[in-house]
């Protein structure tokens, strides 16, 4: 019966004891296949051998779907404990920079003011210039036209 060739040593053990064969602890697959050819059920009743080799099938399909269903459910568990990591990173990033920020503000002097408002209103020397800038320090592959859109209407704007 070629269904007793698809079976694990567990399972034939299982089939075997299902069909009232005595089983030892010690024998191997190859001996449990033989016995249960070699026994009377197998060639006499057809009908429950077959059926207790379909239990035998049926169980290990629900362990493995068990078993992935379990893993899955891992892995979403891992999932989301990573994502309550990366917001406990970003919220201490961020509580950081503001308590940073806040303790600069008293220490600021009104010359680093002036000096990072300059630095924020200096106007690129040209769009030429500016896309060379942002192409060695930002390469968007196939990008060069949207940069370039974005910043033609940008200087639109400023014109206006």
């Amino acid at each position: 019966m070629s269904g007793i060739a698809k079976l694990k040593k567990v399972e034939l053990r299982t089939v075997a004891e299902e069909i009232g064969l005595v089983v030892n602890e010690g024998m191997k697959k190859s001996e449990l296949r033989r016995l249960i050819e070699d026994s009377d059920v197998f060639k006499n009743d057809n009908e429950a051998l077959k059926s207790a080799v379909e239990d035998a099938l049926e169980n290990r399909n629900k362990k493995s779907n068990q078993d992935s269903e379990i893993e899955i459910e891992r892995l979403k568990i891992e999932r989301i404990k990573l994502e309550l990591q990366l917001a406990q990173v970003k919220a201490n990033g961020n509580n950081t920079s503001f308590d940073q920020g806040c303790k600069r503000e008293p220490e600021e002097s009104l010359d680093s003011l002036l000096k990072s408002v300059r630095t924020l209103t200096i106007k690129p020397p040209s769009v030429e210039a500016t896309l060379a800038n942002l192409r060695t320090q930002f390469w968007i592959t196939n990008g060069r036209s949207t940069v370039k859109r974005v910043l033609h209407k940008c200087l639109k704007c400023l014109k206006v």
